[in-house]
Parts: C-alpha cells; sequence; structure tokens
C-alpha cells in the first residue's frame, strides 16, 4: 500500500506562492523560492499525483505507478514521499535490493522519518542481510531508546545473528520496558542456559511461567535446565507440565520417556514412547527407545514390531540388529535372529557380545563349527571373557577338539569364573587324556561345591564296561573321593 503525499498539496503550494509575495513586502527577512524551484515542485507532484490516483485500482504496485514515482524523482530527487512509496511499491514486487534502496534514501533525507528503521530492517532481513537489519534498528533505538516496536524485531535478529549474546542486553531493555513479556523472559533464559549459567536461566523460566502458567516453551527449556542440574523429579515434574498443555509434543514426550526410562520406570517410559510414537510414527532413534523399554517389560513380540519398524527406517542402526535378534531368539524365529546378528556385526563387526551370542545361538543349533568361529571373534575382541571361554569349550567338545576344550576351562577357572560344572567337565577332558592326577583333582574341586551331585554321577559313570574314567577309576584317590567326605565338604 503507496502512503499519500505531504496533506494538501495545493495549499503547500499556495504557501510557497504566498511566501513569494511575503518576500517582496518584507524585503529579505527570508528565502525566496525561485521560480524554477516551484515549477520543479509542481510538476514532479503532478507525476506523484498521477501515481497516487492508482492507490485502490487494479494498477496499484504496478511498474506503472513505479514509473510515475520514479519521474517525480527524476524532477525532485529529495521527494521522500516518493522514494518512500516507490520502496513499498518494490517491497511487494520482491524487488527488495531496490526497495532497500529507495527506504535508505528516505533515511538519509529525513533520520526522522515515522517506521523507516522498522521498514529497513525488515527489508535487510529479507534480503538475509541480519548485520544491516540490525544496524538499522540499533540506529533506531538509539534515537528512540523505549520503542518496543523497535527493540522486540532488534533482539530477534540478535538471537539469531553470529553474535546472540548482544541481544542479552536489549531483552533487557523490553523488560525494563514492559515485565510481563513472557516470551522476552523465555528468549533471556535461553541465552543464559547456552552461556550455562543455568541459575539466571531457570530464574527467567520461572519467573515467564509466573507471568504465563501455560507457557510450554518455559516449562519444556526448565526441564532441560533442572535436568543438567541432576534435578530429576523437578525435570519430571516439569515435562509432565508441557504434556499436559501439549499432549502432542513428541519431543517432550520422548525427553520424559528418557527420563522415566534412566529412572527405571519401565512401564511409564513404555507409555510415553508410545505417545511419542503415535505423533512421529516415522522417527527410527524413537522407535528403538520403545523396543528397548518393551523388550524390559518381556513385551517381546511387541519390541520385535517396534524396532523392525526402525531398522526399515534406519537400516544402519547396528544397536537395533543386535536387539532384533536377541528377540527372535526369544520368539524362537532362529533363521530370523541370525541374519540380524550378522546385520549388526556387518555395520559394527566389533561386537564382542553379538558374536557371542550369535556363536552360542548357533551352538543350540548344532551348527558347532560356525559357532566356534563366532565365540573366537568374542575372545579376539575380549580374551578375558569367561562367558566365551566357556561356551567355546563346549563347542569343542562336540567337535571333539579335546584340546582346545581343556584349554578353554583352564582359562575360565584362571578368571575365576568356575563352577562345579566347569572343574567336572574339565576333569573328564583330563582323564581322556590320560592325565589321571589333574583329572582326580579337578573332580574334586567339583565334589567340593555339588557333592551328591558329582559323587552320583561319576559312580554312575563308572558303571560302565568302557568309560571316560579308565585313566582315573583304579586309583586310589579317587576311590577315597567318591567314599568319604573331604575337609570343607558339606
Amino acid at each position: 500500500m503507496v502512503r499519500s503525499a505531504f496533506r494538501g498539496a495545493r495549499s503547500l503550494v499556495l504557501f510557497l506562492l504566498c511566501g513569494l509575495a511575503a518576500g517582496f513586502v518584507l524585503g529579505q527577512t527570508q528565502k525566496i523560492p525561485k521560480a524554477e524551484d516551484v515549477k520543479a515542485y509542481q510538476e514532479s507532484m503532478a507525476w506523484f499525483k498521477k501515481a497516487e490516483a492508482m492507490i485502490g485500482t487494479p494498477k496499484e504496485n504496478s511498474q506503472e505507478q513505479a514509473d510515475l514515482f520514479k519521474k517525480a524523482l527524476g524532477i525532485r530527487p529529495d521527494f521522500i514521499e516518493a522514494h518512500f512509496n516507490l520502496g513499498l511499491i518494490y517491497t511487494t514486487q520482491k524487488n527488495l535490493k531496490e526497495a532497500a534502496q529507495e527506504f535508505e534514501a528516505v533515511r538519509k533525507l529525513n533520520p526522522d522519518f515515522e517506521g523507516i528503521y522498522q521498514l529497513l530492517a525488515a527489508t535487510y532481513r529479507d534480503l538475509g542481510q541480519n548485520e544491516e537489519a540490525i544496524g538499522a534498528l540499533q540506529e533506531g533505538v538509539k534515537k528512540q531508546p523505549k520503542n518496543l516496536q523497535m527493540l522486540r524485531p532488534l533482539a530477534f535478529l540478535q538471537l539469531h545473528g553470529s553474535d546472540d549474546s548482544k541481544a542479552i542486553p536489549t531483552l533487557q531493555a523490553i523488560l525494563d520496558l514492559d515485565p510481563k513479556d513472557a516470551d522476552a523472559r523465555v528468549n533471556l533464559g535461553t541465552l543464559y542456559q547456552k552461556r550455562s549459567q543455568l541459575d539466571l536461566a531457570a530464574q527467567n523460566y520461572r519467573a515467564a511461567i509466573d507471568l504465563e502458567p501455560g507457557n510450554a516453551n518455559a516449562h519444556f527449556n526448565l526441564a532441560l535446565v533442572l535436568m543438567r542440574q541432576k534435578s530429576t523429579a523437578d525435570a519430571v515434574s516439569e515435562l509432565q507440565t508441557v504434556v499436559k498443555l501439549q499432549p502432542r509434543n513428541a519431543e517432550a514426550l520422548e525427553l520424559l520417556g528418557d527420563l522415566y526410562s534412566y529412572g527405571d520406570n519401565t512401564d511409564k517410559a513404555a507409555e510415553v514412547y508410545q505417545a511419542a510414537v503415535a505423533v512421529t510414527p516415522d522417527r527410527a532413534p524413537l522407535l528403538t527407545k520403545l523396543a528397548f523399554s518393551l523388550a524390559k517389560l518381556k513385551r517381546t513380540s511387541e519390541a520385535a514390531n517396534a524396532l523392525e519398524k526402525s531398522v526399515l527406517l534406519d537400516p544402519k542402526n547396528a544397536d537395533a540388529y543386535y536387539l532384533l535378534g536377541d528377540l527372535y531368539s526369544e520368539l524362537s524365529r532362529y533363521d530370523e535372529s541370525v541374519a540380524a546378528y550378522n546385520s549388526s556385526l556387518k555395520l559394527n563387526p566389533k561386537q564382542k557380545e553379538v558374536h557371542y551370542n550369535l556363536g552360542t545361538l548357533l551352538g543350540e543349533r548344532k551348527q558347532y563349527a560356525e559357532a566356534k568361529t563366532e565365540l573366537e571373534a568374542a575372545l579376539s575382541l575380549d580374551p578375558d571373557y569367561a562367558a566365551a571361554w566357556a561356551n567355546l569349550a563346549v563347542v569343542c567338545e562336540k567337535l571333539e577338539l579335546d584340546k582346545e576344550a581343556t584349554q578353554a576351562l583352564e582359562k575360565v577357572i584362571a578368571l575365576g569364573k568356575a563352577d562345579a560344572g566347569t572343574y567336572f567337565r574339565l576333569g573328564v577332558l583330563y582323564a581322556k587324556g590320560n592325565l589321571p592326577d589333574l583329572a582326580i583333582a579337578s573332580f574334586a574341586k567339583a565334589i567340593q561345591l555339588e557333592p551328591e551331585k558329582y559323587r552320583q554321577i561319576l559312580r554312575e559313570e563308572l558303571k560302565n564296561v568302557h568309560s571316560v574314567l579308565d585313566s582315573v577309576r583304579y586309583k586310589e584317590s579317587f576311590v577315597r573321593l567318591l567314599a568319604e567326605k573331604q575337609p570343607g565338604m558339606v
């Protein structure tokens, strides 16, 4: 919308003419306009009026109207209203560079022209020239330091500028003029939060909440501050408020689920994660979090379903495939479990637990050679992985690799993770290898830990004519071991 020229254009001409006449009467008391100046004014005003007449018609903001204003300026380059209206036309036409030039001309001719700094700032902002926009508003604020219509956009631009710390004094000036401006409080709190001045940030967020109890942004940001201050319970309370105010705020729901999960409140975590998924069903990390919560609740089928969606959205999440492999195994979907573990290892081959789980699953399915490869891969990543050594021993026994099985069990014992079964199995291997003394010593350890069970197993084995115990069958210490309670035995 173009703006009208000076009010009473005709009366201004009369004033100039009257002033000319008065000059002759009064002598040299005032500057007398030259006839050519009056003529120039009249000609430029004529073009201006033709352009002004297009206001409210289809030709408003047209190039024809712009050309008329330009003709007026061609005669009188200092015609402020023509510059201003031409700037408005260029703004409407999205010729922003030209609009900025016209508004700059207005500012140069009259630095106190109403609204010029806001218009300049808006134009520069739309041009992506934020620093120029900030400069225009700063100049305006110097002239009118209590002008909220300039202070507020200045704060906005500073907040999104290269140095947002400059917004702090601007926001404080806004609050000095309008202490009830909750948005300014939130923005000030955000700046302090970014600078890790958490107490000041919390103070401003709470002030905003006092002004507007339903200010969801203030509650959410306060929750983030409280989390950093380790005030988890208070952070949960703030996020619960956000969710009440904005039930479909997926970010708040997810963060609340995280806090519940960290606090082992798995039921509530799963509940709010599900609510978040209902809002944003295509967020893979959120689906993975939901799956982990459901898995902890033993809702295995639901967890697998969530993870299947997650890996479709993000097929590069090794952890998701790892958990999916575990879930498929629990659901007896063994082929899918193996495939999921392999997908996880393809993405990250240095996961000892995945190698271990896959090796164990393959061993249970009697794929002993493949199981051995995976368990050895786990041990190459962690040579002190006792569970992997124990399962490797089982696999090697199945493959009749007694020496490797023996070494594996010895490693379990060396790591301090042996149970009665470990000693018993090692005793059998020693006996098969014709190492009677070592075998008897291992059997003694097993019997010391579980006397009735392993005495009975050994007695039953001795009934066989040909037995793995042949190398120890007639050893006096072995016979005594089966017949007597040893010191420290139950």
